[in-house]
């Protein structure tokens, strides 16, 4: 399994990158995760329209839904070329209703509003979610493929639930929005300080830690060094066009 960082900035993208996108290859199957600003541009260096398998979105947030719509006028101008004639299964929770009513009305859209405690297989992935605490509705996402297992935490403060989904992960891609000290600003705006990111990947037993959704200011070194002091195992800071072999 190959997991390829699309974009890892929180909020906004920085000058060329993108804000939270993850493409997850495997057995022949390219899944995106999330598709957020400027997250499309990032897509394409890899993957075309029609070699697109689904799309799963954590929740409704710009940051990681804004090119949803622009992911919508893709496959309307690739199904009047005749380059994509097969459906693309999109994974969500329900949402707004506009948004939702405009992915309904593409014909190459196969649209399934999903909940937290569903799972589903595509191509070799196991895939199953759980609940995390943000100011909407929002799930975290764990893929199994027998050898290997990779969790996104899309966005949370910490949750009991979010650890167990991570347990023995081997690829742990979590939010790290905060550093230490901002704790109360953290769960009010449903996030995570680095020192807690930490502590989940150890409690959960990681192989090996990415810290992403990245904060616009400090140093991004710090994060990394508070996350280090409370887990044991590998930690690295996401970067626009990363990838890692699970």
């Amino acid at each position: 399994m190959k997991v390829h960082v699309l974009g890892c900035w929180g909020a906004y993208p920085e000058a060329g990158e993108a804000t939270t996108g993850v493409l997850v290859e495997h057995g022949g199957q390219r899944m995106l995760i999330d598709c957020g600003s400027g997250v499309l541009a990032q897509l394409f260096q890899r993957v075309a329209v029609p070699d697109l398998s689904a799309v799963i979105l954590t929740h409704h947030h710009h940051d990681h839904a804004a090119d949803l719509g622009v992911l919508t006028y893709a496959l309307l101008l690739s199904r009047l070329q005749g380059t994509r004639t097969q459906k693309l299964p999109m994974y969500m929770l329900d949402g707004p209703a506009d948004r939702m009513k405009e992915l309904r009305s593409e014909p190459l859209i196969d649209l399934h509003v999903v909940g937290p405690s569903d799972a589903l297989t595509l191509g070799g992935m196991h895939i199953r979610f759980t609940p995390t605490v943000h100011p909407v509705p929002c799930m975290a996402v764990r893929i199994d493929t027998g050898d290997a297992s990779f969790v996104f935490s899309a966005d949370s403060s910490w949750t009991d639930g979010l650890v167990e989904l991570a347990t023995g992960a081997s690829l742990f891609l979590c939010e790290c929005s905060m550093y230490r000290g901002q704790e109360r600003d953290a769960v009010a705006v449903g996030h995570m300080t680095a020192p807690q990111v930490g502590e989940m990947a150890e409690q959960a037993g990681v192989g090996h830690l990415v810290l992403t959704h990245l904060p616009h200011y400090g140093d991004h070194g710090q994060l990394v060094a508070q996350a280090k002091a409370a887990y044991a195992g590998r930690v690295s800071l996401a970067a626009t066009g990363s990838t890692y072999e699970v």
